[in-house]
């Protein structure tokens, strides 16, 4: 829990930084006015997203797979969330959509990335293990 909450408090903080300069952004090129509140509630729902999700993500039980879809399934919420923060200005043009699903696939390809790596390298260090136990009994025997 320590860690998650420390995971969390990174990630609100950049997320937190990334609506509010959205927010800025959308307000000072066209006269929408957003509700505080709602970028405050947004950003600290998609923070607590996408936490959940790096710790499903970093998972060792399970299937490494099946993990990496949870994790990925847990932070597509993020774009209703996004929707009822910035209303649909944001979503009114179709580029902003395909952007998002490129972002996705991004974060999903590095995900899959990342996993294949971490499994590489526990992978390495099961075999140096295997080795030495072998090497102990040889030496016994």
């Amino acid at each position: 829990m320590k860690n998650y909450l420390k995971l969390y408090a990174i990630i609100y903080a950049i997320v937190n930084l990334a609506v509010f300069v959205l927010a800025l952004a959308i307000m000072r090129n066209s006269n929408i006015i957003l509700s505080i509140k709602t970028l405050f509630w947004g950003s600290i729902i998609i923070s607590l997203l996408i936490a959940l999700s790096i710790k499903v993500f970093k998972k060792t039980w399970g299937n490494g797979v099946l993990n990496v879809i949870l994790g990925y399934l847990i932070i597509l919420p993020a774009t209703v969330v996004l929707r009822s923060m910035y209303g649909t200005f944001l979503f009114r043009r179709t580029f902003v959509v395909y952007l998002l699903g490129l972002i996705y696939a991004v974060i999903y390809s590095l995900v899959i990335l990342y996993a294949s790596l971490r499994n590489k390298k526990e992978e390495g260090k099961l075999n140096q293990l295997l080795e030495q136990q072998k090497d102990r009994s040889d030496k016994s025997l």
